[in-house]
Formats: structure tokens, sequence, C-alpha cells
């Protein structure tokens, strides 16, 4: 549990999610003279990324200069606003939670005029990202929480299903997968950061410099560390098996309270219990899909006699995974949508509705396939949907 404390003091963060700008001077409209500050205060703390705020003057001209930090959760430039016209700001931000964000607005001096050509402006952004780095991120959340499942759901059935000792052969095939998993981990942290620079715009080596050492850089590091310490302890498995495999487990219920801490944070509630939530989510997904993949892939390597056995156990452990996951997936839609309603109105309410009907379908698509003999194929697939939906949901800002 030291990695979750250690997640709790790098990624602290309040009662939020996706930082936004909730008050500006100059607010917007025309004004008889010019601003000397341009001054945005944000829902949450916020690192800045490149300039932070970048203002253009109405013939295209940079005049913001001298970026200020009021408070955690301000940012401020002086500017030099003489001319009359119209006036852009751009502003690019990584939030506390480790969600990246940017936004524009303009203000005028005198008399309204076109908005200045800068380009790469925030138009058609999704979720306050540019559309490819959301794209980025949900293909870099999946492939983290695949590379979770497969990792601790391997240690957790070979702990908790399987039995240690008594299938060698079994056992390995879960320490192989577990070993894809981490890979898919470590594979996952370069695709997130790349991520992250293109959602506040394009590449450039101080954005890049800039991320690293936000919040979601030190998350980075957490996770990276994480599945290196996780890779040294299968490696040991081979001389102290029982006492790697235990470790390994607490180190897979650590990593999913380091993701609920860049997840988002649940309102009104204190911290660590929406943190506990966040990870009960993680670990029961984790568990249930992780859980199947290794049952699949260690059938074959045990006694057709036992097999029937094995399953039954996975399904007393599944169910437990599934009651976890459903319970707190609920909860969370609750603390994250305002009413009922979201659901149809909204882009993230929309997503929540599919992954709940995916879940549904992966359910009937596990007691079909049981009384078939083929407990895994459409179930395994149904997963894999929903994981790819719960990477756009963090990535996406929830209602409230």
């Amino acid at each position: 549990m030291g990695v979750a404390v250690a997640a709790l003091v790098l990624l602290a963060v309040p009662a939020s999610a996706h930082a936004g700008v909730i008050a500006a001077e100059p607010a917007g409209g025309i004004s008889p003279t010019g601003p000397t500050t341009v001054h945005l205060r944000f829902s949450e703390p916020v690192t800045p990324i490149g300039r932070g705020i970048a203002v253009w003057a109405p013939a295209g001209r940079q005049v913001g200069m001298g970026l200020m930090r009021p408070s955690p959760s301000e940012l401020a430039v002086k500017v030099d606003a003489g001319p009359r016209g119209t006036y852009l700001v751009v502003w690019t931000v990584i939030a506390s939670d480790t969600h990246p964000s940017r936004g524009s607005y303009t203000f005028s001096v005198g008399v309204s005029t076109t908005v200045p050509d800068v380009g790469g402006l925030p138009a058609g952004d999704v979720g306050a990202v540019s559309p490819l780095g959301l794209l980025l991120q949900v293909a870099g959340r999946w492939i983290h929480l695949a590379g979770y499942a497969l990792a601790f759901g391997s240690v957790a059935f070979a702990m908790l299903v399987l039995r240690l000792g008594s299938e060698p052969r079994a056992e390995e095939a879960c320490q192989r997968l577990a070993l894809l998993g981490i890979v898919m981990l470590v594979v996952a942290e370069p695709l997130m950061l790349l991520a992250q620079v293109l959602s506040l715009g394009g590449l450039d080596g101080q954005v890049f410099a800039d991320v690293l050492a936000s919040a979601s850089g030190r998350l980075l590091a957490l996770r990276l560390g994480a599945a290196v310490l996780l890779w040294a302890l299968l490696g040991a498995a081979h001389a102290r098996r029982r006492e790697a495999w235990a470790a390994a487990l607490v180190l897979g219920l650590a990593l999913g309270f380091i993701d609920g801490a860049a997840s988002h944070v649940v309102k009104d509630v204190p911290l660590v219990l929406g943190l506990l939530l966040n990870a009960s989510h993680e670990v029961a997904m984790g568990a249930w899909l992780g859980g199947l993949a290794a049952l699949v892939t260690v059938l074959a390597a045990v006694p057709s006699s036992a097999r029937m056995d094995l399953t039954a156990r996975f399904g007393r452990f599944a169910a437990g995974s599934v009651t976890v996951l459903v319970v707190s997936g609920a909860l969370l839609a609750l603390a994250h949508l305002r009413s009922p309603a979201d659901l149809i109105s909204s882009t993230y309410g929309t997503v929540v509705l599919i992954k709940v009907a995916g879940v549904g379908a992966a359910l009937v698509a596990a007691y079909l396939g049981l009384r078939a003999g083929r407990p895994w194929r459409i179930e395994a697939v149904a997963l894999a949907g929903v994981l790819a939906l719960a990477g756009l949901l963090v990535s996406l800002p929830p209602l409230r």
C-alpha cells in the first residue's frame, strides 16, 4: 500500500475534474480602453503548459508576456492592448487531476473586428482537447486498462482461483500472461504522454517538458515504476513462489489506487472515499477480465478432470468481481451525472449508457457461454469494448 500512499501525496486533488475557466478579466465584449493584464481563474489548481496563456492582437501579433500565478488555480499575463479591435486569448493547462484542457475566448477594445487568424485554435475540440489528442488518450488508456487486467487479473487468478503449487504448468501460463500485461502497461505510458501533448495543440519540446513536470508526469513515473516492480516480483516467483505472488497481488491493488487518483474525482465525499470507489471499480474490472483471460489460457494446461472444478471456482470469483464492478459503477454514475436525463442528452451520459449495455452484454454472453461450454469468446469481446468506453469516459469531462 506504500505505492498507493505515494499516489495520494503526489497526485492529491481537490473535488473536481477537468479544469475549466470560471472567471476571466477582461470578461469579453467591447471595452473603451485596453486592459493591462488578462487574468483567468480555473475550477481547480492547474499547471500551465507551454505559454499557459497566449494573447494575440487584432493584427495577429502576440502581446501577452510574463506569465504570473496569483494562486494555484489562477493564471495571468501582462498585455499591451493598445490597438483597437478584437483580441484572442488561448489557454493550455493540465489540471491537478492529470487531465489536459485548453480553450479560448475573445475581447475587444473600442470596436469588434475579425478574430486574429493564428492557426491551431481550439475550434472543433472534444472534451476541451484536440480530437487527435482525445483519440490517443482513449487508445493509451485502453492499452493501460487491458494491460492492468492481464497483469493484475492473472496474478489474482493464480492466487485466489488456481491455488499455487497445485498446477505448475497453469501457474507458468498465468505468469506469461501477466508479463504480457506488464509490456502493455509500459507501452501505454509513452502513448499517453504523446496524447497529452497533442491534446494541447501539437508537438513542442517545451510542452513535453511541462507535461512531464505536471501531475500527469508524476502519474506516468508511478505507473512505470509499478510495472517494473511487478516484473521483478514475477521474476522472483520461481525462488519464493507464494511471497512473490502475494506481493504482486498487493502491488496490483496499489496500481488500482494510483489510477483511481487520476480518474474523475467524486464530488461531495472525502477524497479517500472517492479514491477507494475509483480504485474498486478498476480492480473489479481487472479481476473479471484478467481472470477470464487466465482461465482461457490455463484450461489447456490442466487435466480434463480438473477443468470443471476450476471453471466453477472462477465463476464464484467472477461473481464477486462483477458485484463490486456494478455497485461501484452505479455509484460513480450517480456522482458524475446531474440527472437520469443526462444519459440521453449529453455525450458523457450516452457513453455511460453504452458502457452499461456492454457490461450487460458481457454478463449475458457469460451465462449463455457457460451453458454452451464456451465461457469466454463473446464475453471477452464485449469486455474489450467496455474497456474502450471506460478509456473514453475518463478522457471526457463529467457533468458535475
